[in-house]
């Protein structure tokens, strides 16, 4: 029995396609989603439809994560608090692009899933932790000891990191497809994982697929995504074309700058003057490409 493990999608259509695509022409028909299917890229509704076609005709396993956790939560709240502008114009704008079917399928998620029938392996599956969608569990990091001590089977798939990993700890693991809309590799091709059964159990193969990215940027700027939060989408673009997610460097250099000039500071109300120049700081423009460093003087 083999099985994908896609985690974090965030919206990349094209990237999911691409998997999909490698695991049909794999024979693969069993399927774990590990959650943050949508925001920071442009292809939402997309994505969803993947998603449930991938429901209907095969086995799948399906978890929530953070990024459906906060729609469902804004939704919940009476739809206050976030506007266009790179604090929270990409999360309105995946709302928007959202329906009511996908808010009934999120909010019946579960958060946390276990597979352990008798006389089999069995395998537990969350997207941050089993207790919390957006606690972090790196490889060798003493939260990730703890979670695995606990665990009723020998392995854990996991996700949220947007680090492709394998850790072992006391003869279990704690795996980490990767992300599959915005990898971190340097060949910044899609990842996810496949999980093999065996008579020892799960053995895990972490993968890498190329897909089509310069499609995925033109989509960014036909989407209305980049009018919706113009830095926040340069910094997604950036990670698509380099592999390297600066959103924390930008997000805190932002803030760092309405600080010092407004006196105060308050997420996510930061103008958009301050994400400009916090990207013009980490040398990026606002389509995602780099912009060349000064010389420095010899």
């Amino acid at each position: 029995m083999d099985i994908a493990v896609f985690s974090d999608i965030h919206g990349n259509d094209r990237a999911l396609q691409a998997c999909v695509d490698y695991c049909m022409g794999n024979g693969i028909t069993n399927y774990i989603l590990l959650g943050d299917f949508v925001s920071d890229c442009p292809g939402a509704k997309k994505t969803m439809e993947l998603i449930y076609v991938l429901k209907q005709y095969f086995q799948c396993y399906i978890v929530r994560g953070n990024r459906e956790e906060y729609l469902l939560n804004y939704r919940k709240n009476n739809e206050t608090g976030w506007n266009k502008g790179s604090g929270s114009g990409s999360l309105l704008y995946t709302y928007e692009q959202l329906s009511e079917k996908d808010f009934d399928f999120f909010d019946k998620l579960p958060i946390y899933g276990i597979w352990n029938p008798k006389g089999v392996y069995g395998f537990e599956y969350c997207h941050g932790s089993p207790t919390g969608v957006s606690e972090l569990l790196f490889g060798d990091k003493r939260s990730t000891k703890r979670v695995l001590n606990k665990m009723k089977t020998d392995i854990l798939l996991h996700g949220h990191t947007h680090v492709q990993e394998s850790f072992v700890y006391r003869n279990k693991r704690a795996v980490n497809p990767g992300a599959l809309g915005l990898p971190r590799n340097k060949n910044c091709d899609a990842e996810f994982a496949i999980i093999h059964s065996g008579k020892s159990g799960w053995e895990e193969e972490l993968v890498q697929v190329k897909y089509d990215r310069h499609a995925l940027l033109k989509d960014f700027q036909t989407s209305g995504l980049m009018e919706y939060a113009p830095a926040w989408a340069a910094i997604q673009m950036h990670t698509i074309r380099t592999g390297v997610d600066l959103a924390e460097s930008v997000l805190l250099q932002a803030m760092k700058l309405c600080e010092e000039d407004r006196g105060m500071v308050r997420w996510p109300a930061i103008p958009e003057m301050y994400w400009a120049e916090a990207l013009k700081r980490n040398y990026i423009d606002l389509l995602g490409k780099e912009i060349p460093r000064p010389k420095k003087n010899t």
